[in-house]
């Protein structure tokens, strides 16, 4: 077995064989949002709601590693671009660009590596240095020993739905082909259709959750429906950290991943 298959298997639970991850790297782009002004408070709390895994940016592991240095604490996922797309590009166009290289990420203590693939760019220029920048990491991070998880979603500006069933199914298709080992990627909203996502996908897969839903029953719900569809786990940002009940709706979608509990 492979170091980066290994480290692949030790994010996902032993019983359940899924994964909560707790995504805290879109202030990487955005800067402090309300929930995260303070990040060391935040990793602090994410840690203690019992997430398997944690997302974050190169310096936030520099900065707050130590917080998670501990036995049975979250693994440590890196991000290694950065994108200039519709919500973080604040209109200087779209462009993509690698930040830290797996051997980097790994110095650092990182035991997973998470970069996008984005489909719908305005220019195919973009697009190409996209794919090659996925495929070169691939390629990286199995020398090291790494699993590289792919954020493959139809996000840019020429794509007409994020959440479309074939350009979603398309996405995670791609990245797998470069060499991802799991991908990150949008729930596209019915149980048949993703289903189909799955189904074409060599790899795992897991959910992003998006902005904040109000509704935690409705979040906790189709949080059910995609494992009910084959996704292996979740990896959820705002939806997480960014309310004023934070460990009780960690608890809940911790128990839906592991449990199998009732969405309800």
């Amino acid at each position: 077995m492979s170091g980066s298959s290994l480290r692949l298997r030790r994010l996902f639970d032993a019983t359940s064989h899924r994964s909560f991850m707790v995504a805290f790297d879109r202030t990487l782009a955005g800067g402090p949002e309300p929930y995260a002004v303070d990040s060391a408070a935040t990793v602090t709390a994410i840690a203690a709601a019992g997430a398997d895994a944690i997302l974050l940016s190169p310096g936030l592991i520099k900065q707050h590693g130590h917080l998670l240095a501990y036995r049975g604490g979250p693994a440590i996922v890196c991000r290694v671009d950065f994108p200039f797309i519709a919500g973080f590009a604040r209109g200087r166009g779209e462009e993509f660009r690698v930040i830290a290289r797996a051997e980097e990420a790994v110095a650092l203590g990182a035991d997973a590596l998470v970069m996008f693939l984005i489909l719908g760019h305005e220019e195919q220029r973009t697009w190409g240095t996209n794919v090659e920048a996925v495929a070169r990491t691939a390629e990286a991070a199995r020398r090291v020993g790494v699993p590289l998880i792919v954020e493959a979603v139809p996000w840019g500006s020429q794509a007409p739905d994020p959440r479309d069933p074939q350009l979603v199914a398309t996405a995670v298709r791609i990245a797998a082909e470069l060499g991802a080992d799991a991908v990150k990627t949008e729930y596209v909203g019915d149980l048949a259709s993703m289903r189909d996502v799955v189904a074409g996908c060599p790899v795992p897969v897991l959910v992003l959750g998006g902005p904040t839903v109000d509704d935690v029953g409705a979040l906790v719900g189709f949080t059910a429906d995609a494992l009910a569809a084959g996704a292996r786990g979740v990896i959820y940002g705002r939806n997480v950290w960014q309310r004023t009940d934070s460990a009780l709706v960690s608890a809940r979608l911790r128990a839906v991943v592991h449990g199998g509990a009732d969405a309800t």
